[in-house]
């Protein structure tokens, strides 16, 4: 698809300088929960704003957009030394979204988390389940995306949200890789301060010095065996093509 730029009017040049675009269940959360502690970020009103990708939201327009962000109206948008941004994890997974978003603001820096996407799964699945939006088992629920009969978009995209070199190919068709950040789940689990410093390094601010927050967590039973198993093969072939695409290991084989 050819990159068709808009040209914005003059209220429109201040935008947001960074959105963490997904994945969904994959630690975008805590990380703009803590990212907006540094002195250098001023949070938008609410972490998701899903602008550009609900239809009724899109529709109230740019300056609806950026009124949401407190930095680019108000006193301290004259300040040089300072940031804002949003994180609305489906921007990621809806096809429309990376033209909108590159059109509106073709500069922004973009932040990716991706997980395995076995794991991400199962936590979307949980996640639904826990508020009575999933009433079906892992399994048939997983059975049941894949028949085919499911409306396009709706909650039960357990598989598709974690084929994430399709997603990616989208917005890079739009955006440079040096203007997104790719950070590993795992890692940033393991090590959040290292992780939260690599954003702050993409987005030219001092290094995080804060007291980390972590983000509520939920308890869940483990996969069964040949589930997992199962979405280990199915994931595997996407898992090869996202390695290949982007250069990068994720050892994502269990």
């Amino acid at each position: 698809m050819e990159k068709n730029k808009q040209q914005l009017p003059d209220s429109h040049k201040n935008m947001p300088d960074f959105v963490i675009i997904g994945a969904m269940k994959c630690g975008t959360t805590t990380l703009y929960q803590n990212l907006v502690k540094h002195p250098s970020i001023v949070s938008a009103k609410t972490k998701e704003l899903h602008f550009f990708d609900v239809e009724k939201e899109f529709r109230k327009g740019l300056d609806w957009y950026t009124s949401q962000f407190p930095l680019l109206h108000s006193k301290l948008q004259n300040k040089q030394d300072l940031i804002t941004g949003e994180a609305s994890p489906r921007y990621l997974f809806i096809p429309d979204v990376p033209e909108r978003v590159f059109n509106a603001m073709p500069d922004v820096k973009l932040i990716v988390l991706l997980r395995n996407p076995v794991d991400r799964a199962f936590s979307h699945y949980h996640h639904l389940k826990r508020r009575g939006v999933e009433k079906l088992t892992f399994e048939k629920a997983i059975n049941q995306e894949g028949d085919g009969n499911i409306q396009k978009y709706n909650n039960r995209t357990y598989l598709a949200r974690g084929k994430y070199v399709e997603q990616l190919k989208r917005w890079m068709n739009f955006f440079p890789k040096e203007q997104i950040l790719i950070i590993h789940s795992e890692n940033y689990y393991r090590d959040p301060i290292k992780g939260i410093n690599q954003v702050c390094q993409f987005l030219d601010i001092s290094e995080w010095k804060y007291k980390y927050t972590k983000n509520r967590s939920y308890r869940y039973p483990k996969m069964e065996k040949h589930m997992r198993e199962r979405l280990i093969q199915y994931f595997k072939p996407y898992n090869e093509e996202l390695e290949d695409y982007l250069g990068v290991k994720f050892n994502w084989d269990c």
